[in-house]
């Protein structure tokens, strides 16, 4: 479903200001991503993290920026140039303004 779908519902300088806010927000699930987190968590949810266990030394390692991604192995090969050009190519071609 596209943005022109939800006809007056939502500007597109809403949608930007959502999605750059949900982007650098580790709590969403975007900004986990981004940030290359194992796990979504708000900074309440990490200060709370840290009080619970109580040794800074062991926090650091469950912290989600520490901790290795799900379903992702530890040094496994990034996509190359050439497979990102191709998929901001398929991308770039799949978006249609009106």
């Amino acid at each position: 479903m596209g943005l022109s779908d939800l006809g007056d519902a939502l500007s597109w300088g809403e949608a930007k200001i959502l999605l750059e806010d949900a982007a650098v927000d580790g709590g969403t699930p975007l900004g986990a991503e981004l940030s290359g987190w194992a796990y979504q968590a708000s900074m309440i949810e990490l200060l709370s993290l840290m009080a619970q266990i109580g040794d800074p030394k062991v926090a650091k390692r469950v912290m989600p920026w520490a901790l290795e991604l799900p379903g992702r192995k530890a040094g496994a090969p990034a996509a190359s140039a050439a497979e990102v050009a191709a998929a901001n190519a398929e991308l770039d071609a799949d978006f249609v303004f009106e």
